[in-house]
């Protein structure tokens, strides 16, 4: 498994305009080969997370562009550019 962790910064103003988006955003990501699982969230200051896990790190790495181009198409509703992160070690805290 791999992960990948993106700081969002959300303008405020407009959290509901981001809540709008998710479902295209959703019918996006579904299509991304690799792709576990996705989740986003935020708090009332716009500071989010986005956490995507990858079933391996070479599928993140190709789509990166894809997902890069889906973050851009939300320019508009961020007040800073995203910052990824990511990790190699994955661990199920449930399992």
């Amino acid at each position: 498994m791999y992960a990948r962790i993106t700081q969002l910064q959300i303008d405020p103003l407009k959290l509901a305009e981001m809540r709008a988006a998710l479902p295209g955003i959703s019918a996006s990501l579904k299509g991304i080969a690799g792709m576990v699982e996705c989740k986003t969230c935020w708090d009332e200051n716009g500071k989010g997370l986005v956490f995507a896990l990858y079933e391996h790190q070479a599928q993140a790495e190709a789509a990166s562009a894809t997902v890069r181009g889906i973050l851009g198409g939300l320019a508009s509703l961020l007040t800073a550019a995203p910052v990824p992160s990511a990790g190699t070690e994955v661990f199920d805290l449930l399992a």
